[in-house]
């Protein structure tokens, strides 16, 4: 699967065809500063430069498209300028055709210096949806062009949206319900299993997740599956621990995720899991071996018989693997 964005900067387009590969975060360089926001009148409207960044388009059986465009909107726009830079969070969401509100979710799109940014959609992916909220983890690649020239990184943002009274969905920053503390980075590096992962081929892990396994947020027992699995399958891993909304939305009950306990795929052989069809096989087979490589709760498009299955709205587009400690592993009948 390959989204094709086009990306608008200072001096003409930018034409960026990329292959598939939310707290707000960005991974890779401790001590990043972030700016301070300030205070501006009303949002005006974005300029052309910054509407022809709406290049996303969702796949057509998602369930619901709308969100995943407005939230990819948000994100393309707000992380996409030209010289002389962009300016605070606030002046950025503004100038982007947003209100002043957004500057707390457009921070970490912002918090390095760079004169020139253009930044395209990898995956958005549900972290919750109901009729009247909504969580899209939105993973981005952002190209910055810095005084010490030209670097890439990647960053995934949780972002929040609510309806409209016409029904439209809009980014809001309201964050409810609130998010919790992550579990706290533990020093020494990743652990061996945590080192393997890294460096297995058929695991793809962006920076956000990446930095999560070297800070030792995640556990070695979901590490184990993620390994199992790898056995006889390419992954493509959206989100580990950071990113995430931390509890199961729309509640207030802990994720596995914030505790490195779950961990949410995007695609597998290649195909993301939006796109494969309901009644293919595949989806069973693979939910079926997440249990047996040791997710005691295993979520995805459809249910397959046994114990430890789940579906609903939010997986149809990725297979959330998780281990709750007291449960014992999902189980096709």
């Amino acid at each position: 699967m390959r989204f094709v964005l086009r990306v608008a900067a200072a001096g003409g387009a930018v034409a960026a065809v990329l292959a598939m590969g939310i707290t707000a975060v960005v991974s890779g360089v401790p001590g990043r500063p972030a700016a301070e926001p300030a205070a501006v009148a009303a949002p005006r409207e974005a300029a052309p430069s910054q509407l022809a960044t709406d290049g996303f388009a969702a796949a057509a059986g998602d369930v619901n498209g709308q969100v995943k465009e407005a939230a990819a909107r948000f994100v393309q726009r707000v992380g996409t300028w030209g010289p002389p830079g962009p300016g605070d969070a606030t002046s950025r969401v503004v100038d982007a055709g947003y209100a002043p509100e957004m500057a707390a979710t457009a921070t970490p799109l912002i918090d390095v210096p760079a004169r020139e940014a253009t930044t395209t959609i990898v995956y958005p992916q549900y972290g919750g949806l109901t009729d009247t909220a909504a969580s899209v983890m939105v993973l981005a690649r952002q190209q910055l062009q810095t005084d010490n020239g030209e670097r890439t990184r990647e960053i995934l943002l949780d972002v929040r949206l609510q309806p409209d009274p016409g029904g439209r969905w809009k980014v809001t920053p309201v964050i409810d319900p609130p998010r919790p503390e992550y579990a706290p980075a533990r020093p020494g590096g990743p652990t061996d299993l945590g080192r393997a992962v890294l460096d297995n081929p058929r695991i793809r892990i962006l920076e956000p997740g990446r930095a999560d396994i070297v800070d030792r947020r995640v556990n070695d027992p979901i590490l184990a599956v993620l390994d199992d699995l790898a056995r006889t399958r390419d992954l493509d891993v959206q989100v580990l621990v950071s990113g995430h909304p931390g509890t199961v939305f729309p509640t207030t009950r802990l994720s596995n995720h914030t505790v490195g306990r779950a961990v949410d795929i995007r695609a597998i052989d290649g195909r993301p899991v939006v796109e494969i069809p309901r009644d293919d096989p595949t989806i069973a087979e693979f939910m079926a071996a997440a249990g047996r490589a040791g997710a005691t709760e295993v979520g995805g498009p459809t249910v397959p018989p046994g114990t430890g299955f789940f579906t609903d709205d939010v997986h149809q587009d990725h297979f959330h693997l998780g281990i709750t400690p007291t449960k014992p592993p999902a189980a096709a009948a």
